[in-house]
């Protein structure tokens, strides 16, 4: 199946046009890459030479796209929060199912991983996630995941194509209580390796960038490519922010400095209060420069 593919990106200019896939072209096969089609909120398909992977599949759609308490909401802490359906606002883009090699759940939050993709998605996928969800994934039926707690490093490759994957700490709250309340996560640093070309990328989960975070990705080696969770969740309910807005992006990129920077965790669902224009004000005043494809576009990067 054909995809469109942004040309590669070396350092986009900041526009409003870069949410829309007018900038397409054939991506070029002659050179190695990380091809990412983001898919809509915390969702990626990542491609790199023969290798598949998947980010916390989100694939419901409609006015029910998947099922979850508001953290938007006021509740009571000792009760919890009303579930309720939420709706996807964006539609699920076309994408390739098909040759998955490994899918990576940050958290097993329903807004990370949802009714929908627990219920189609391959039972002999592999998995990997923190160790926390083993029992949700043995009890779906998911018979190859691999537990991965903060600084376990798992390889794979496909021919001379290998990809290492490192699980990082999380802070899905800067409140201790609230962060107990909420659970464990992971983000994952993700180095792509072929012969002598590398590049390595920064997916962070649902995470504020702490200084001691900060300071365990700086001993990492190089960002190439740091992907934030963004959209000001919980801010008007009783947990507080939970993922990060723009001033908090803004600050987590003057600190760690990559070359890029692609944003997700925005737009796709109601969930996410704070709009992407946002961070389009705040990188055009810090002069940062950010890449926002619409979503089904894909981004190349060599």
């Amino acid at each position: 199946m054909a995809f469109t593919r942004i040309k590669t990106i070396s350092s986009q200019t900041l526009s409003a046009a870069l949410l829309t896939a007018s900038l397409c072209a054939p991506a070029e096969t002659n050179a190695d890459s990380v091809d990412i089609q983001w898919l809509g909120g915390p969702t990626m398909l990542i491609e790199f030479g023969p290798i598949r992977l998947l980010t916390d599949p989100m694939l419901g759609e409609g006015h029910q796209a998947y099922k979850m308490g508001d953290p938007n909401e006021m509740f009571d802490l000792s009760i919890g929060p009303n579930i309720k359906n939420h709706a996807r606002l964006v539609a699920l883009p076309e994408w390739d199912a098909e040759g998955l090699d490994l899918v990576l759940i940050s958290h097993s939050h329903e807004d990370h991983f949802d009714q929908s993709a627990r219920a189609t998605l391959s039972r002999q996928l592999k998995m990997l996630a923190p160790a926390v969800d083993t029992p949700l994934l043995n009890e779906l039926g998911f018979t190859q995941h691999v537990q991965m707690p903060w600084n376990k490093t798992w390889r794979y490759n496909e021919g001379d194509y290998a990809v290492s994957i490192t699980a990082m700490p999380t802070a899905h709250s800067t409140d201790a209580d609230i962060q107990a309340f909420l659970g464990h996560g992971n983000g994952y640093w993700i180095t792509f390796s072929h012969q002598s070309w590398s590049k390595n990328l920064y997916w962070a989960g649902d995470t504020f960038i702490t200084a001691p975070l900060v300071e365990q990705l700086k001993r990492q080696g190089d960002m190439d490519i740091f992907i934030p969770h963004l959209g000001g969740v919980g801010t008007t309910g009783p947990l507080g922010k939970i993922s990060m807005d723009a001033s908090d992006s803004i600050a987590a990129i003057q600190q760690l400095v990559p070359e890029h920077t692609l944003p997700i965790h925005h737009t796709t669902y109601g969930l996410y209060l704070e709009p992407i224009s946002k961070l389009l004000a705040e990188a055009e005043k810090h002069h940062i420069q950010v890449d926002l494809p619409a979503a089904g576009s894909w981004l190349s990067y060599r």
